[in-house]
């Protein structure tokens, strides 16, 4: 159905393979970005199945966006935050010195250090504006679900500005915005903001541990792996997430088909042919129905697979 059951059935599937005798290490999960590996990851840690996952740069919980999203969750049951605090203000074009200010300010009015933001020299009147605003939300949102909590904020002015100032998403391979859509998927998991909030610490300190460093031999365990990563490496079973278009292939290749370029297309098809023969005797292809919560469509690229059987 989406990219949560789509991690509980290959984890399962592994877990029935190995009490029928299969080893951790001859298997891999392999996906098209690192952000693809986010639900599988989380399944995983929550076993005894021995992993490691091999990828550059932070946990999706600490992705720049994710990050600024639940430091505003934090801040809707306690406005004064100093983490949450000093992560948000560049939602608001604000330079370090108004933290400092605000600061001093919270203590001499008596004011929530969030709401100190609203009393800061330092800042423009339209990015006053933009706190008060927001302030407003965050305070309406103390009894909301984890995914009405994203989606409000998600709308409010100060932060469609920010993701509209942070450039040209259309050329960048893994997006702001498709963050939101894939922390939303996984809000749905929660009833409190609180549980959704400590839930994504809790994983991002998972994820620095299970990173795959060289005092971490993969040998023994399931690798997760991206496509690009995996040439040159084989094991016997192989499964691929997500094989969707907008998945593999990428957003990005069929972007490039609007603009009559078939090359990004062409290098998606190498690189799904360069997964798929890492596998020596099954190999997998898992299909959403849905992905970051809208209608999903099998690849293109293997369609002409599918409709022979």
């Amino acid at each position: 159905y989406d990219e949560e059951e789509e991690a509980t059935m290959i984890i399962n599937d592994i877990k029935e393979k190995i009490r029928n005798g299969a080893s951790p290490e001859q298997f891999a999960i392999l996906y098209r970005t690192n952000t693809a590996s986010r639900a599988v990851f989380e399944r995983l840690i929550a076993t005894s199945l021995p992993f490691t996952i091999d990828q550059d740069g932070e946990s999706f919980y600490d992705r720049p966006i994710i990050r600024k999203m639940i430091s505003f969750l934090l801040l809707i049951n306690d406005e004064d935050h100093q983490a949450a605090l000093k992560e948000v203000l560049p939602v608001f074009f604000l330079k370090q010195q108004s933290f400092q200010e605000a600061k001093m300010n919270s203590v001499l009015q008596n004011l929530s250090f969030l709401e100190a933001f609203t009393t800061i020299k330092s800042a423009a009147p339209f990015q006053i504006k933009k706190i008060e605003n927001l302030i407003k939300v965050l305070r309406y949102l103390k009894l909301a679900s984890p995914l009405e909590a994203i989606e409000r904020i998600e709308e409010s002015p100060a932060f469609v500005d920010y993701i509209k100032k942070r450039g040209n998403e259309s050329n960048k391979i893994e997006r702001p915005s498709d963050d939101l859509r894939d922390l939303k998927v996984v809000s749905k998991n929660f009833k409190t903001i609180r549980e959704f909030v400590e839930h994504a610490f809790h994983i991002s300190a998972k994820f620095k541990e299970y990173k795959q460093t060289k005092n971490r031999p993969a040998q023994g365990s399931i690798s997760l792996l991206t496509a690009h990563r995996s040439k040159g490496l084989e094991y016997d079973i192989v499964y691929i997430l997500g094989a969707v278009d907008g998945g593999f292939p990428h957003d990005y290749a069929l972007e490039s088909i609007k603009n009559g370029s078939l090359d990004q297309l062409e290098e998606e098809r190498r690189l799904l042919y360069v997964a798929c023969t890492r596998a020596r005797k099954l190999l997998y292809l898992s299909l959403l129905q849905r992905r970051r919560g809208k209608k999903a469509n099998p690849s293109r690229l293997i369609k002409r697979f599918i409709n022979k059987r």
